[in-house]
């Protein structure tokens, strides 16, 4: 089996898993041209602060992780998660053979 066999076959059963333990992580994406596409994400929210001095600066982060073998998201394309609309913004360094991250404007 190959690595890219291996991480689609181990994210897969990992929503799985993930999405009956907390009640699914369904979601609906659109593609820019308006294709939906029924897909399972991971959305992870934050804080990014920048500093240690008397005036730190803080930004608030959400990213959007989704399974490659579902869709292959594009920018501007946008996806509904528990009735939330994240637009695409840019894809983020960490994605692989199986994933697609992407930083998210809501």
């Amino acid at each position: 089996m190959s690595e890219a066999a291996f991480k689609q076959s181990f994210d897969e059963a990992f929503f799985g898993a993930w999405g009956a333990a907390v009640g699914g992580i369904d979601a609906l994406y659109v593609s820019p041209v308006g294709t939906p596409t029924t897909v399972q994400v991971l959305v992870d929210k934050g804080i990014a602060q920048f500093g240690d001095d008397f005036a730190p600066v803080s930004s608030y982060t959400t990213f959007v992780t989704f399974r490659r073998a579902q869709v292959e998201p594009e920018v501007t394309g946008t996806v509904i998660v528990d009735g939330i609309t994240y637009t695409l913004a840019q894809r983020v360094d960490s994605s692989d053979e199986s994933l697609s991250k992407w930083a998210v404007q809501s």
